[in-house]
């Protein structure tokens, strides 16, 4: 199997269920800016020592891509619950991370993992955008909402962890 097919020399993409839509389609749109953000993470997980975090690291970049199969779709998808899962625990990882009463923006760049780390999160906060301008269209699931909205805070306050 060749890895090009010329199917999209013209500007037209398949989706998962053979559906031809425009390069700029917003699913198509939404699914690159995950796709940008997977890469992202992938590049902070070569960088983390911190074997526990590699692995949710991991395990959220795996979800990402089940998420962009979910975009994929005509219709959208099912909510497996696999999304609620790691929602929950990026929430119980921020709250043991977080330090009370300490919340402010900090300017990227103290380390190089932090800057990477912010870069991740910028990524996300991107894909989120297109995920609710998509939405609005074509509904993804609240789970997914809830996971990615989720998934910049547990960057943010992995980025100033010490």
């Amino acid at each position: 199997m060749k890895v090009y097919t010329k199917t999209g020399d013209t500007g037209k993409t398949s989706l998962r269920d053979g559906v031809r839509v425009s390069k700029d389609d917003i699913r198509i749109e939404t699914n690159g800016e995950i796709d940008a953000l997977n890469a992202s993470l992938g590049v902070v997980r070569a960088m983390v020592k911190d074997e526990n975090v590699r692995e949710r690291l991991r395990r959220i970049q795996l979800l990402l891509m089940q998420i962009m199969g979910r975009v994929a779709l005509s219709g959208g998808g099912e909510d497996d619950g696999s999304l609620n899962g790691m929602t929950v625990e990026m929430e119980q990882e921020i709250d043991r991370l977080a330090c009370p009463g300490t919340f402010r923006f900090r300017v990227p760049g103290d380390d190089q993992l932090s800057a990477f780390i912010h870069m991740a999160r910028t990524a996300c906060r991107k894909a989120e955008r297109r995920l609710w301008t998509m939405e609005r269209e074509y509904p993804v699931g609240g789970d997914v909402m809830c996971f990615m909205n989720r998934l910049s805070d547990y960057l943010f306050v992995l980025a100033d962890r010490p």
